[in-house]
């Protein structure tokens, strides 16, 4: 019943600190810190939804949610962001991602996006 989530952030460190918050919450989890890391793993390993952060090494990761989103039109997409408001979210809704989520982000607001999107109970 756990969750696939893949995790697509380019800081080493808050890519592990987000794998352990979601592992330790029973999900299965797998990261990568480029955009072509993470269409490897989705074509190999599938996943239940797909968290990309906004600022990646070298690329806009909001481009890369949208093609991640193309690509793969099953799998929900999460774009990371240190932005709020209804411009980030609407350019967001816009391209085809299926939700924004402020960083830092509290573990419930985080809980309930996840749960919005997956079929699987979201501890």
């Amino acid at each position: 019943d756990a969750v696939g989530i893949l995790v697509l952030e380019s800081d080493p460190d808050l890519q592990w600190r987000l794998a352990r918050m979601l592992t330790v919450q029973g999900h299965r989890v797998v990261a990568a810190g480029t955009a072509d890391g993470a269409r490897a793993l989705l074509a190999e390993w599938g996943c239940d939804l797909v968290l990309v952060a906004e600022h990646l090494h070298g690329a806009d990761g909001m481009s890369v949610a949208e093609d991640l989103r193309r690509r793969f039109p099953d799998i929900p997409v999460v774009l990371m962001t240190k932005r709020t408001g209804d411009s980030v979210r609407a350019a967001a809704t816009r391209r085809g991602i299926s939700a924004t989520i402020a960083r830092p982000f509290r573990w419930e607001t985080f809980r309930a996006v996840l749960a919005s999107l997956t079929p699987a109970p979201v501890r």
